[in-house]
């Protein structure tokens, strides 16, 4: 009975079937082969493995699984994963220094930067817009993909501080023959989001080497708001009080400006005579997104124990994501009692604020170009000493550079000169006619207009090696070992356009400049140890010491921050196969990460977060229908924190693997982490949920009235996180007269996932409340007939409860979440022509993703966690040459 799972034996298969269409057909030639690649480096350790089962738990996910989910990206696929299990970010529009642009995943719910991203074994680089810490997984070529390896298990020991809540290890096709062409069309149901994809492969072999080349281009188009959401329900409400009629208020309360308000498209006339502006009519959900792709792989045999290896990679995108036009409101205008337009100047006049919106010379719009460029080139060879000694030394340059350009911004001091002349009748309090007001109110916008030009650039250079051997192979016993250091040199800058670093502009993110550096320095043993019985120790032990310093540059002068974190990680593991289909194992390590750059430099930016204030609103006594309304947008300060402190924390993992078949394998897994001094980007729910809890928050600012003036986000340690859960995979091959089938299972049952904010805050299980899922899993279903095959998979996403939400904020409007199905069906034929066509539909039966409340309100539903799209068609071509 073979020791492999169903998906290793696939594996295994592919890499024998490369190595023997690459040696002549012999048996003792084929042997030798065999033999030779016998031993594969798997994710979770440097040392190579002869078994795909080690220690740690790895899920694969293979070429025709990846095919068989229909997803468009590598972002998409593992989105669907059973373990990011709360979701992970998507590109939305609205979102600041080019992160409408990205996409990230979240393992275990533990963040993006506590998951590693490798690509071929190695860090794949960063994005600038997190300062090299997330790698952003929607820019990976889907045609260069061979298959994408998960490592459910903390890893900081192997592969260094990022590597918290698991490893993603993304291996790409490197022995190519030929040429081959692909073409994707998908459509969806909804208005926008067509998306195209046409990639290039070729690929040359030789004796000495191979190179592969491919080329990908990726399309797709914006998705609107008002295309998804329900804005015509009697209960949406998802309006803003910064309008194209510009609102005022006063002691007298607020000017009434209905006769105008009816006369403006995407407004609506409050009961207090307010004139609200319906932003979501105009705005862009996911952005225009076009990238272009190259990737080469490419190995050379110098001599037979000495490889000369590389990759070279660059990813070009533009993204144009579009917000609504800019609300004036890093600084709020005041129209003085004396101005000749007051509405109260027959009474003496009263000094009003202003709340208004500069839709009349178009909405945000926002050009973001992100170019990510990767080299790697290296020597691994072997040594004829002792057992045999591997080795290698490489050289790696990365650089990510993000320039974004934000049109129809405004110019906060301008505005305010504007109407300090005298000279604007914004509340048209002389009866012009709506044409010559709107005249007027386009002259003033247009006299503060501004561009905001924010870049970030992001370049890595590592130096590395290793050496590997059998220290001892004596029967039943065997020690083997890999060594290996590091070195890395990072160089982050962001820089804004002045006026917007000054905190004059309203409707972009700019802040302070931003010079900063890192080195980290990082040695690394690991040994694995073979003994009587079946048994096997692997223990590992990495020292890892960052050193860093940032030069912020704003109004104030030059504030400069430097810090130095170190430490020691150890792994330990243990696996023991009792019969030759059964393998046990368990592992514990220890975690670290330093805080990025980004979360400790990155300088002050302004966004307008929407959220409900429950402490002023359920006041007795204080009403305000919009202002309490949970899409009301409140000023918010985010940025770095140059105070932080490293993460620490451990893991434990138990489990096995049983292959009670060669056709039928079973896994389950349990998991435990706790994470203590996390670092996290904290919301502005969170904030207000926080204050609601203390009664009070420093990070919360507020006026005479009560309501919120402005949130200060950002980031900062927590103090801890602790998080258990089980893995569960099954599947089955049946072959049958009428065609070959696969079924297979995979969930993940989140035990708990508890949050402690503070040291004298109480530890809150926040698993199976909404948006934290306690069960997530996947069904696939695959049939192959000759040239025919055919699949079913159904994504599963389990029912959450909103109750804790309604308890804490007094808030009975938030709603439960119903379990969620989504099924994907597909069909394809391989043609006698060398090439494929698949058809296929996603989302078949048109599953509605459940939203936050009982209402109709704007962007109402989690869209990293559930798709809004609807029923989606697809067609994929390819042809081999």
């Amino acid at each position: 009975m073979s020791s492999l799972t169903l998906t290793a034996k696939a594996i295994r298969r592919s890499i024998l079937a490369a190595t023997a269409a690459s040696v002549a057909f012999s048996g003792v030639a084929f042997a030798e082969e065999v033999e030779k690649v016998e031993r594969i480096e798997v994710t979770g350790s440097r040392i190579k493995q002869v078994d795909m089962e080690t220690v740690s738990p790895v899920t694969v996910i293979d070429a025709a699984a990846i095919a068989m989910t229909g997803e468009k990206t590598v972002a998409d696929v593992l989105n669907n994963s059973a373990i990011n299990s709360f979701g992970s970010w998507r590109g939305v529009s609205g979102y600041g220094s080019g992160a409408s642009s990205t996409s990230s995943v979240n393992l275990r719910g533990l963040g993006a930067s506590a998951t590693l991203v490798l690509l071929d074994g190695r860090r794949m680089p960063g994005t600038s817009s997190s300062s090299g810490a997330v790698a952003d997984t929607s820019s990976i070529p889907m045609s260069i993909v061979e298959r994408i390896e998960i490592l459910r298990d903390g890893a900081s020991a192997v592969y260094g501080s990022d590597a918290v809540a698991g490893v993603i290890n993304i291996i790409t096709k490197k022995e190519f023959d030929g040429v081959q062409l692909d073409y994707s069309q998908e459509i969806p149901d909804v208005d926008g989001g067509d998306a195209t994809r046409f990639s290039l492969a070729t690929g040359y072999n030789t004796d000495k080497g191979n190179i592969t080349l491919t080329y990908e281009y990726y399309d797709t188009k914006a998705v609107m708001d008002r295309d998804v959401w329900n804005m015509d329900d009697p209960s949406y409400f998802g309006y803003s009080t910064f309008s194209s009629v510009p609102n005022g208020v006063s002691d007298s309360g607020w000017i009434d400006n209905s006769a105008l308000c009816d006369q403006v498209e995407n407004t609506y006339t409050n009961s207090d005579g307010r004139c609200l502006y319906s932003y979501g009519e105009v705005t862009k959900l996911f952005g225009d997104v076009t990238r272009n792709s190259f990737m080469s792989n490419f190995s050379y045999d110098i001599t037979d124990d000495i490889q000369f290896r590389g990759r070279a990679s660059a990813s070009l995108a533009e993204t144009e994501t579009r917000y609504a036009g800019t609300p004036v409101s890093t600084n709020y205008p005041v129209m003085s009692a004396d101005n000749p337009y007051n509405p109260y100047a027959s009474t003496g006049g009263e000094d009003i604020t202003v709340y208004m919106r500069s839709v009349q010379i178009g909405e945000r719009d926002t050009l973001t170009e992100t170019n990510n460029f990767d080299i790697l080139a290296g020597f691994v060879g072997f040594a004829d000493v002792g057992n045999g000694l591997d080795w290698e030394f490489n050289v790696q340059s990365s650089a990510s550079t993000t320039n974004s350009f934000n049109y129809n911004l405004i110019n906060d001091s301008i505005v305010q000169r504007e109407i300090d002349t005298g000279n604007y009748d914004i509340f048209n309090t002389s009866g012009m006619s709506y044409s010559d007001w709107n005249s007027q109110m386009t002259e003033l916008y247009g006299a503060a207009a501004h561009t905001g030009v924010y870049q970030g650039k992001f370049e890595s250079t590592q130096i590395d090696g290793l050496v590997s051997t059998l220290l001892i192979d004596d029967g039943d016993f065997s020690l083997a070992m890999v060594a290996g250091a590091e070195y890395e040199m990072i160089d982050f800058k962001q820089t804004s356009d002045p006026e917007s670093a000054a905190g004059i502009i309203s409707g972009g993110s700019g802040g302070d400049d931003v010079n900063a550096t890192r080195d980290r320095t990082a040695g690394y043993l690991e040994l694995q140890m073979g003994l009587p019985a079946n048994f096997e120790v692997s223990a590992a032990v990495r020292y890892e010491r960052y050193e860093q310093e940032g030069q912020l540059t704003g109004a104030t002068g030059d504030i400069v921050n430097s810090s130095t974190f170190d430490a020691v990680v150890p792994k330990l593991g243990l696996s023991w196969r009792p019969v030759d289909s059964l393998l046990l194992r368990a592992s514990y390590g220890d975690s670290f990460r330093a805080p990025n750059m980004g979360e400790m430099f990155s300088s002050q930016a302004l966004s307008f977060e929407s959220s409900l204030d429950n402490l002023w609103c359920n006041e007795p006594g204080n009403v305000d229908a919009t202002y309490c309304d949970p899409s009301q947008q409140h000023k918010t300060w985010f940025g770095g924190n140059p105070d932080l402190e490293a993460e620490e924390g451990n893991s434990f993992t138990v489990g096995g693997v049983w292959n009670v078949t060669d056709d039928w394998n079973l896994e389950v897994s349990y998991y435990s982490i706790t994470y203590d001094n996390k670092i996290e980007s904290v919301g502005v729910d969170d904030i207000l949920r926080d204050e609601l809890r203390e009664g009070t928050s420093d990070f919360v600012t507020r006026g005479a009235d009560g309501k919120i003036e402005y949130i200060e986000s950002g980031v900062r340690n927590i103090a801890s996180v602790e998080t258990s859960g089980l893995d569960f995979v099954t599947a089955y091959n049946l072959e049958t007269g009428f065609g070959d089938w696969n079924f297979k299972i995979d969930l993940s049952k989140v035990l708990e996932f508890k949050k402690q904010d503070n040291a004298e805050s109480a530890m809150i299980d926040y698993s199976g409340t909404t948006d934290y899922p306690d069960f997530r899993g996947n069904l696939g279903v695959s049939w192959n007939y000759d040239d025919f095959s055919a699949a079913w998979t159904t994504v599963y996403i389990g029912s959450q409860s909103a109750e804790y939400w309604r308890e804490l904020e007094d808030y009975d409007s938030y709603a439960d979440y119903d379990t969620y199905f989504k099924h994907n069906i597909q069909f394809a034929y391989n043609h006698s022509m060398n090439g494929s066509i698949t058809v296929g539909v996603n989302n078949l039966l048109d599953e509605e993703a459940p939203t936050y409340y009982d209402y109709a309100d704007y962007r109402d539903v989690n869209v990293g966690l559930y798709d809004v799209l609807g029923r989606t068609y697809y067609i994929r071509l390819s042809q081999r040459f």
